[in-house]
Formats: C-alpha cells, structure tokens, sequence
C-alpha cells in the first residue's frame, strides 16, 4: 500500500558532527539546533526505512553529514539489513553516501562495492586548492587522506562522484581543476558554489571565500567548453547534464534546476524532518517521523507552501528567456544582501553562462534525440 508521495529521503544519520572542520562548511552552525552528540538509534533508522519502503517500488535513502561514516560501518550493516527486512520482491533500493572519505578503509570500500552504494567524494581540486579549506580542526589539510580514499574506491570498482566546492580560491582555476581530475580519471563531477552570509561592521555581507557571481559564470563557461569538446561527452558534470535533460524536455534531476522545490525531505539524527538540507533551521521543522508518518509530514501545507515558493520570481525573472533553466535558482540564494529584488544571487553567473552556452546545449540535445535506440 503506498503511504508516500516521495521516494527519497535526505539522512543526517550523525546531525551535524564532523572529523573535518571546513571554514565555509554552512552545516556546522547546526550543532547550535542539536547540541552535545548526534546519532541515530536503530529504532529511529527501522521506522524510517520501514515507512520509506513501504511507499512504492522504489525508495532512495541519501546519507549524507556532517560526516555520516562516524556511524561506524557496523550501522550501515544494520542498516542493509533492515532495508532487507522491510523490503519486497522487485523494489528497486539505492544508497547513495556523501563523504569526506578520511575514515574509509578496505572493508568500507568492500562493503560500499558488494551493496552498489553511489558515493560522493568531496575534494576541491589539487592539493593546494584542496586545502586551502577542507582541514582537520587542527588546520592540517586532508587531501592525501581524500586521494588515499579516491584510490581505494576505484581499486575497488565502487561508482563515485566528485564534489569540488566552486568558492573564492578555486574560482579561478577551472583549467587546472577539470584538468586534474581528468588526469585521476574522475569523470563524475559535481561543483557546488560556496555562498554564505556574514556579518560584517556594516550589516551582512556575502562570505569572503564566496565566489562572485560573473566569476562563477566564468568558471561555468570554461567547463563546459571541454566537457562539450566531444560527442558524447567524455565525462559527466551533474549540472550540465540536468540542463540537457531540460532542453530534451525530461526531468533535470537536479532541483536548484527544477521548476518546484520539495523533490525529497531531510531527516536528522532523531527523526526530525525539514523541507532541505538548506533549510534545516527550527522554524522550518515539518515534524518527527516517530510521531507523525512521513506520508502526513509530506503532505503538510507547510511543506507545500515551501515547494511553491519556488515558482514565486522577482519581476525581473518573469521576462527572462533563460527562465526554465534556472526557474530563479535554489531559494537559498535569494534575497541576499547583494540583490534586494529577490534574485538568486547567481542571475549573474546563470545569464553570462547561458548566453555564451546555451545554443551549444540546444545542439547536443539535438543529437542525443536523434541517435539510434
């Protein structure tokens, strides 16, 4: 019997808790919502995987941190387990964890190979650019421990992406960054800008390892130009594959890209479920799955209100022809000090992007459709 709407969940098994301390990491500020330490008991994960995989035929649980491998691989065993327990004949079941890697090991990497788990692998770029921001607390970089990990999963056949945090210092270097991780033979990337607002003598400001927006425009062109040098593409970059499946008229399967929010939901350590990962902040709570389904929470107006909101442009977007590849970009970058006509802090990166790309991504979609089945 399905119960849900939704067949992804985005889990905070260990909250905000991390082995790393990256200075432009925004979920740090968490542990202010979740003091002292965060972990999920095997009761919560039951009734969560139990309520998500009775839902449909699918059900995709996305673990992610903080740093969800300080649950130890015993949790994840446990967690294989209950899925198998809850699970039917024929239902498709996808793990995906998002991790620093530091803390991998031969049997994680065994253990990630045997049940197909999807990993993200953070890594910025080379080592210097690496760790300009991704430390241990004690300031020491974590890049040869990242690398060691990288090796690892590919000794080991696991599938893998890369995520290169896009921020002031690696802005400039898109040559040198897609470079390397061509020459590593990483050909799944994913980069994601580091936007955050501080607090500055004169009110807020845009974060100072916050990238600039024509900047990130730059970065984006520069990309593209060798992801687009063949047919087809000799690796992926998830951004540009979301705005192709756009052009083809397909779900872009990326919601900063999506015409509506509220693709998935998170769920911390205790059961406690918010709209976004962006978005886990008090006021935001939709309610805890321990004392409410997830089939109720996700019906919530709340939740509704908070998917719509999306659709709700600044003046200026409404005449945009590049409007449904953004639709306004994540709400997470609107409004902020930099723009008070609620655009995303990213208008200017998207425009200079597109208008130099887009009828490159009309010509490849062209040739995806017409190709032999």
């Amino acid at each position: 019997m399905r119960v849900t709407l939704l067949d992804n969940l985005l889990i905070k098994p260990s909250g905000p808790a991390c082995n790393l301390g990256c200075s432009y990491c925004f979920y740090l500020n968490k542990k202010v919502l979740y003091p002292g330490k965060t972990r999920m008991d095997l009761d919560t994960a039951e009734s969560m995987i139990s309520q998500l995989m009775d839902s449909g035929e699918r059900a995709t649980f996305s673990w992610q941190g903080g740093e969800p491998t300080l649950m130890g691989l015993d949790f994840f065993k446990e967690v294989i387990e209950l899925q198998k327990k809850h699970g039917r004949s024929g239902q498709q079941v996808t793990n995906t964890i998002q991790t620093n890697g530091v803390l991998l090991t031969e049997e994680w990497a065994d253990f990630l190979s045997k049940y197909n788990f999807l990993v993200g692998l953070s890594l910025d770029g080379p080592r210097d650019l690496h760790d300009a921001y991704r430390t241990y607390p004690n300031g020491e970089g974590s890049f040869e421990d990242v690398m060691e990990a990288a090796n690892l999963l590919q000794s080991k056949g696991v599938e893998f992406n890369i995520l290169s945090v896009i921020n002031s210092r690696t802005v400039k270097q898109p040559k040198r960054i897609v470079n390397f991780f061509l020459q590593q033979d990483f050909t799944h990337l994913q980069f994601i800008p580091a936007i955050e607002v501080e607090k500055g003598e004169e009110g807020k400001k845009i974060a100072s390892f916050s990238p600039r927006p024509k900047e990130v425009g730059k970065f984006l062109d520069t990309i593209f130009s060798r992801w687009s040098e063949n047919f087809p593409p000799d690796f992926s970059v998830r951004y540009f594959d979301s705005l192709l499946q756009t052009s083809l008229g397909r779900d872009p399967g990326m919601c900063k890209v999506d015409a509506e929010c509220g693709s998935y939901l998170v769920v911390e350590h205790n059961g406690d479920v918010y709209p976004c990962d962006f978005y886990v902040e008090k006021d935001k709570k939709l309610g805890n799955l321990e004392e409410e389904p997830i089939s109720v929470i996700e019906n919530k107006e709340k939740f509704k209100q908070f998917s719509r909101a999306k659709t709700k442009f600044s003046d200026k977007c409404k005449d945009c022809n590049y409007q449904m590849y953004c639709y306004g970009g994540c709400q997470r970058y609107r409004g902020l000090p930099t723009d008070p006509e609620d655009r995303t802090y990213l208008c200017e990166a998207y425009r200079y992007f597109l208008a130099r790309k887009l009828e490159k991504i009309k010509e490849i979609s062209s040739k995806v459709r017409n190709q032999k089945p």
